[in-house]
């Protein structure tokens, strides 16, 4: 095609995506309409029937809002008889949020006219254009959610010149009267490692690519934070962390990582949560002390996970997998919700209780 040709080519595509999205905001603002809620009802009433029961700190991430501000957008959908709250299956101590069953076939019939209006669009289309076009699509959002975090990154670097001087100071803390460690992975990054080892310190980083900023609490909450970056536009970010054996930890990553690399083995760990999704990542867990829990939202492309060989464990899977493997059982694939154990599971005082909502393409759990 010639160089005059392009900025044309350019620009059908770019009114081409326009046209959709404003399409699409109609249909959701029509369907909305329809079910008497207005835009941010529907998306938090529409997470909840894809993802079932979450926290309301979930929703909150996935929808990119306050605390306060769902906790009001919440009690106001359970007035109106939209959602409910109730105790954790698993864990009876944490609250969690659900859509209400008395609702969810109105929610089924306005995602049953958008999968009819889209068939109809693609009925003369054979499935390789139609798997084509959705890659050409897939590949323009993640050009242009890189353009975006782009920009941001550009408008942090003008408000935070010292941060990776702040940064370089903060890659180990002492330990000093900490009990249990907590770290908080607040943004996605192309490639994350974690480990544990009989270091002195707290922990120990190091960073390739933007360096992020990183507060230390006095109570051992360890929040690692880079400022105006999108995991799709962070191909060449990676952060190293080694954590101490000394205290037991908790694990929170939210916004999703490309490829996770962590070996837990020698950490005694209470909980893990990966929030956002991950594509290619591998966990090697240590024995567990009561219940443990591993839970990740947002699906998964490949993840293996590994446990000390004898430990008790459970998985539940919400949104299917394409490949499902339990210790020696291979399912191959499974739909809708499933739900495996360990002989013994329900009464074994240490046990793994692990967790993916969003589904997975291939996804093992196996003892090592």
């Amino acid at each position: 095609m010639s160089r005059s040709r392009k900025p044309e080519r350019i620009h059908a595509f770019a009114v081409a995506l326009t046209r959709v999205a404003e399409a699409d905001r109609r249909l959701r603002a029509a369907a909305a309409e329809h079910a008497g809620l207005n835009l941010a009802d529907l998306d938090a009433v529409g997470y909840l029937a894809e993802q079932g029961p979450v926290p309301a700190g979930r929703i909150a991430e996935a929808m990119g809002i306050t605390s306060g501000a769902v906790t009001g957008l919440l009690d106001r959908l359970e007035r109106a008889g939209w959602v409910e709250r109730a105790r954790h299956e698993i864990d009876r101590r944490q609250v969690v949020v659900q859509l209400a069953p008395v609702r969810r076939e109105l929610i089924d019939a306005d995602r049953a006219l958008r999968d009819r209006l889209l068939g109809e669009a693609l009925a003369d289309l054979d499935d390789a254009v139609v798997q084509e076009t959705a890659k050409l699509l897939e590949h323009a959002a993640e050009q242009l959610l890189a353009g975006a975090a782009e920009l941001a990154r550009d408008r942090a670097a003008r408000d935070d010149v010292d941060a990776g001087r702040a940064a370089g100071d903060a890659d180990r803390a002492p330990i000093s009267g900490v009990e249990h460690g907590r770290l908080r992975f607040g943004a996605g990054a192309a490639r994350l490692a974690l480990r544990g080892a009989r270091i002195k310190d707290l922990y120990r980083a190091s960073f390739d690519g933007k360096r992020p900023q990183v507060t230390v609490a006095a109570n051992g909450e360890v929040d690692v934070q880079y400022k105006g970056l999108s995991w799709f536009g962070a191909r060449d970010v990676a952060a190293q962390l080694t954590l101490t054996t000394a205290v037991p930890w908790s694990i929170e990553i939210r916004r999703g990582v490309s490829h996770l690399a962590a070996d837990l083995r020698e950490l005694q760990i209470s909980s893990i949560e990966i929030a956002g999704g991950a594509s290619e990542s591998e966990l090697a867990l240590p024995r567990p002390r009561g219940t443990s829990t591993l839970r990740l939202s947002g699906g998964a492309s490949r993840l293996v996970i590994r446990r000390p060989r004898g430990t008790a464990a459970q998985i539940s899977v919400r949104g299917g997998a394409s490949n499902l493997v339990f210790d020696a059982q291979r399912l191959g694939a499974v739909g809708g919700p499933t739900r495996l154990s360990t002989p013994g599971w329900e009464a074994a005082p240490d046990r793994w209780s692990i967790e993916l909502t969003g589904g997975a393409s291939d996804l093992s759990v196996i003892e090592d």
